[in-house]
């Protein structure tokens, strides 16, 4: 007999609600069922309560405390800030955390301490971990490619700009924020080489940063060294180039190319491959398949506060 969907409680729309939630959670409606919505825009509360079949609800901590809200999907802030920190810290909900958090390491550690205390599942979104390319990653290097050595990660100018999708109306009349594609690229250089760097380091001209690893075994040798470099590349593209992130790895048995998303192209034991994966769910699919799993008590593995904390520091030493 199939579980009945988990009910989420939406807390504030964004700049990703039309164009990457509304459709997975469509996807997802016999898992996920958003049954209360809240955001500073009434008007666009209301539009979204008709898609979804949900009731509109006019504080944050009033619908966190509705006892058919059984876990939060946070997309934006707003102009609370860190106060809907305090408030979600408070209740005792799964949280899936996909809104911007400029939050100090000090309330993020406090934060995390709670959740942990009370046995709560905090989880950050970091789409770039479940892209259809990077999860294929995953099966090839447990597979053909081996264990990670260097990574290089070109930053395209489209992951410099403003955040896609969204007007100075959502912005409380300011122009949207530039996202920090640093901070999401550390996690998954931590992510990939499942290990947090010996050293941080910025690129002398300040666009980009280099994480040193941990060797593969105790060793000075240079072919032992694991390193991940960051460039933000800050001038427009040529022609042939396309305006995506794009991410060379090398490997102990081949190597690997990433361009977007969806396409991977890789070498191992003189075999060549390249995959296009748009058939494959979608990061934000994946995403809230996971919160889901964990949201009714499962074990799947999934980013946490302390993983957010990680990055934040990584990129603040650098």
């Amino acid at each position: 007999m199939a579980s009945a969907p988990v009910n989420l409680g939406l807390i504030g729309l964004g700049p990703f609600w039309e164009s990457r939630f509304r459709p997975a959670l469509t996807k997802l409606s016999s898992k996920l069922r958003v049954v209360a919505i809240y955001d500073n825009v009434v008007s666009r509360a209301e539009q979204a309560a008709r898609e979804t079949n949900a009731r509109v609800v006019g504080g944050i901590a009033a619908l966190a405390d509705r006892a058919d809200v059984q876990a939060l999907l946070l997309l934006d802030s707003g102009w609370q800030g860190l106060a809907i920190i305090h408030l979600l810290s408070e209740r005792r909900k799964p949280i899936l955390l996909a809104a911007r958090v400029d939050a100090p390491m000090s309330e993020l550690q406090q934060w995390h301490a709670q959740a942990v205390a009370h046995g709560v599942t905090i989880m950050p979104a970091f789409p770039r971990r479940c892209t259809p390319a990077s999860n294929r990653l995953q099966e090839l290097m447990a597979t053909q490619l081996g264990r990670p050595l260097r990574v290089e990660i070109a930053i395209s100018p489209a992951s410099l700009q403003a955040v896609p999708f969204a007007t100075e109306s959502d912005f409380g009349g300011q122009t949207p924020p530039p996202l920090d594609p640093l901070l999401e690229w550390a996690d998954w250089c931590h992510y990939l080489f499942r290990a947090v760097p010996q050293q941080v380091t910025r690129r002398a001209d300040g666009q980009g940063l280099c994480l040193d690893f941990p060797p593969l075994a105790p060793s000075s040798s240079p072919q032992d060294t694991r390193v991940a470099e960051l460039s933000l590349c800050l001038t427009a593209p040529v022609a042939d180039r396309p305006t995506l992130d794009e991410i060379l790895l090398r490997c102990e048995r081949g190597q690997a190319r990433l361009l977007g998303p969806t396409t991977i192209e890789w070498t191992a034991d003189g075999q060549q491959q390249s995959e296009e994966l748009t058939a494959e769910r979608t990061e934000t699919e994946v995403l809230l398949d996971h919160f889901c799993r964990r949201a009714v008590g499962g074990l799947i593995p999934v980013p946490g506060l302390e993983d957010l904390m990680r990055a934040k520091a990584s990129i603040a030493l650098g």
